[in-house]
């Protein structure tokens, strides 16, 4: 098993190579957790290749790790398999983390993962957009209620 944690553009990308048992697959998430107390990232990218799929009886403790890494309830944390397997096994533990409260979802293509990831900064940045608007505009009309004459009249 090989594992490589980084920090990209807005989000924590986990990548796992040729996992065989829960066992690793823990110690690949507490790797994960780990790194994102570094970078405190909100969104998770969880990229698993190469491995043998993880059955219902063989995931102990694996929402604790999805819990902590989703401290914040506006975590989004994807999962991508690289086989048809794994990513039914992904869909399913999407489905149960999501009975749990967690925002985790099942992708079979990157760019769906990196679109859905990326849905979250372009609202944040949409949200910013709109309030500087909202102060400029406040600014403007402040400035046109004071009028040409108040500004002498200070003088």
């Amino acid at each position: 098993m090989k594992y490589n944690v980084s920090e990209k553009s807005g989000y924590l990308f986990a990548q796992l190579f040729g996992r065989e048992t829960a066992a690793e697959m823990q110690e690949f998430l507490r790797a994960v957790v780990q790194e994102n107390r570094t970078y405190r990232r909100s969104s998770i990218f969880l990229d698993v290749r190469s491995s043998r799929p993880l059955f219902h009886s063989e995931r102990p403790g694996l929402f604790d790790f999805f819990k902590e890494l989703a401290g914040d309830p506006s975590c989004k944390i994807a999962l991508l398999g690289d086989t048809r397997d794994l990513c039914i096994c992904h869909e399913y533990v999407a489905l149960l983390a999501q009975q749990q409260g967690l925002r985790v979802r099942s992708f079979r293509d990157r760019a769906a993962v990196l679109a859905w990831l990326d849905e979250r900064r372009r609202q944040t940045e949409r949200r910013h957009q709109q309030e500087r608007r909202g102060q400029l505009e406040e600014r403007r009309g402040r400035h046109r209620r004071a009028g040409p004459d108040d500004h002498r009249r200070a003088l």
